[in-house]
C-alpha cells in the first residue's frame, strides 16, 4: 500500500540547517525578559569543492565573493533586527550552515559573528552549532570557534571507508575525519555532532557497520544518519538518468537505516527524530525548536525564515542575493502567509518527524474537531498497517512508519 518516503533522506543537519523551512508556526517562548526565543540560521555558501550528491545553495570558496557576502550579510541582519518580531526577541539558538563555514578564515569568522552580536540579542546559554568538514578544521581554528561562544561542532564525516567516500566525492580521508574529532575534543567541544550517511552506490552492509563502529568508537554526543537521495540538477541526478548509478533498492536502503538504529541504540543514543540520534541531554535544540513550530530568522542566500504565520525565503543563488542585497537592502524572493491547510499539513509533517508524534489535543486545540475528526479514517488504516501508534493522546510512526514517514504524511494530509 505504502512506498517509498525512504528513511532518513537528506533532503535538507544541515538539516539542523534553515531546513526548518517548512515549519509549522507555534513559537516557543519562556519567560526571559518577556521576549520570545527563536532560532537564527546563518547560510555560509561556500565550498571548497562540489559534492556530486549536494543540491544545497553553494559556491566554490572565492576570497572576493567571500567579503561581498559578509557585506550583505551584516546589512541584512541589521535590517533585520529592526523589524518585528526580532527587535525585541532572544535568539536562544545560532546555526551557522552551508556550505562549508569553516571554509572561512579566522578574521572572516569573527565577523560573521560580530555581524551575530552587533545586530541581535543572543541568550546567554544559547547553543550555538558550526558546521564543518574534516578537512576545513584544526586545533587552532576549533579554539578560535569557542572563543567565539560557538558550543556545537557538526562535522560532515559522511563515511569511514575509502570507498564510499571517493563515491561521495569527500576530499578528507577516514583518519582526516577522526583527527578532526580528536581537535575538537582538544579545543574544548563537548557537543559534537556527525553526520553520517547510507544508502550509498557500493555500500554493503558489513561497510555500513563499520563506519558506524567507528562513529560509535570516538563517543560523540550526537549522530544524524541521513539517506542518499538523488536530488533534480545535481551530478549524481545526471549519471542516474544515464543509468551510470547502481542504486540500492528501496528494501535495502531500509535495511541499512534499521541497522544503523539498531546498533546505535546499542550504544546509548536515542533517536528523537527520524535521522538524528543523541546521547540524553544532547538533541540538537535548533533542529528541536523547528520541529516544534518555533519561530527562526534565516540570513544569507536561500536562507528561509518563519515569523507570525508567515514564511519567506531569500534568493537561492549567491549572485541573485548579492544582487538584491546591493540594489534594494533585502533580498527576500518569497513571502507567503500559510493558510490553515498548510499549517496543517506542515504541523502533521514535522510533528511525526519527532518520535514523540503527534499530540492530538494540541491538534484539535489549534485546528478543531473536524480536522481531526476527518482524519480518522485514514489513522485507522494507517494503524491497520502497522506504520502508525497510537500512545494515549499520542500520534506516533512505528519502526516501519518511520522508514516510510513521506507516504505515511501524504496519506494523512
Amino acid at each position: 500500500m505504502f512506498r517509498g518516503g525512504s528513511a532518513g533522506t537528506a533532503s535538507a543537519e544541515s538539516s539542523c540547517r534553515s531546513s526548518c523551512d517548512s515549519v509549522v508556526r507555534g513559537a516557543i517562548t519562556a519567560d526571559r525578559g518577556a521576549n520570545p526565543l527563536a532560532g537564527l540560521y546563518v547560510h555560509i555558501p561556500f565550498c571548497s569543492h562540489a559534492c556530486p550528491y549536494c543540491d544545497f545553495s553553494f559556491e566554490l570558496l572565492k576570497g572576493g565573493r567571500v567579503d561581498d557576502l559578509l557585506a550583505a550579510l551584516d546589512t541584512e541582519a541589521e535590517r533585520r533586527g529592526h523589524e518585528s518580531p526580532w527587535a525585541d526577541g532572544v535568539f536562544d539558538t545560532v546555526f551557522l550552515g552551508g556550505g562549508t563555514p569553516t571554509c572561512l578564515t579566522d578574521r572572516q569568522l569573527d565577523r560573521v559573528f560580530r555581524t551575530i552580536h552587533d545586530r541581535f540579542r543572543v541568550a546567554p546559554h544559547a547553543e550555538i552549532t558550526v558546521e564543518a568538514n574534516p578537512d576545513t578544521v584544526s586545533v587552532a581554528k576549533l579554539k578560535r570557534l569557542r572563543g567565539l561562544g560557538v558550543d556545537r561542532i557538526s562535522i560532515g564525516v559522511q563515511s569511514f571507508s575509502p570507498d564510499i567516500l571517493l563515491t561521495l566525492g569527500r576530499r578528507h580521508t577516514a583518519d582526516r575525519a577522526e583527527k578532526a574529532f580528536a581537535s575538537a575534543r582538544e579545543a574544548g567541544f563537548r557537543n559534537v555532532n556527525l553526520d553520517l550517511m547510507f544508502g550509498v552506490p557500493g555500500q554493503s552492509a558489513a561497510v555500513w557497520a563499520d563506519t558506524l563502529e567507528r562513529a560509535v568508537t570516538l563517543d560523540p554526543e550526537h549522530l544524524s544518519v541521513y539517506g542518499l537521495t538523488i536530488e533534480p540538477g545535481t551530478e549524481y541526478a545526471r549519471l542516474a538518468e544515464q543509468g551510470a548509478l547502481d542504486l540500492p533498492d528501496e528494501g535495502w536502503h531500509t535495511a541499512l537505516y534499521f541497522q544503523a538504529l539498531d546498533r546505535l541504540s546499542d550504544a546509548g543514543f536515542r533517536q528523537y527524530e527520524i535521522s538524528n540520534l543523541a546521547k540524553p541531554g544532547f538533541a540538537c535544540r535548533h533542529n528541536e525548536s523547528c520541529w516544534k513550530g518555533g519561530e527562526y530568522l534565516g540570513l544569507g542566500p536561500s536562507a528561509h525564515s518563519r515569523m507570525d504565520g508567515r514564511r519567506l525565503a531569500n534568493a537561492r543563488g549567491l549572485a541573485d542575493y548579492l544582487h538584491a542585497m546591493d540594489a534594494q537592502g533585502e533580498a527576500t524572493d518569497m513571502d507567503e502567509t500559510l493558510s490553515v491547510d498548510e499549517r496543517i499539513h506542515e504541523y502533521i509533517l514535522l510533528s511525526l518527524r519527532s518520535v514523540d508524534g503527534l499530540d492530538t489535543r494540541l491538534f484539535r486545540d489549534r485546528y478543531g474537531d473536524d480536522a481531526m475528526d476527518e482524519r480518522d479514517p485514514a489513522i485507522h488504516a494507517l494503524a491497520g498497517e502497522g506504520l502508525l501508534a497510537k500512545r494515549g493522546s499520542r500520534l506516533c510512526l512505528t519502526r516501519r512508519g518511520l522508514a516510510l514517514a513521506d507516504s505515511v504524511c501524504e496519506y494523512l494530509m
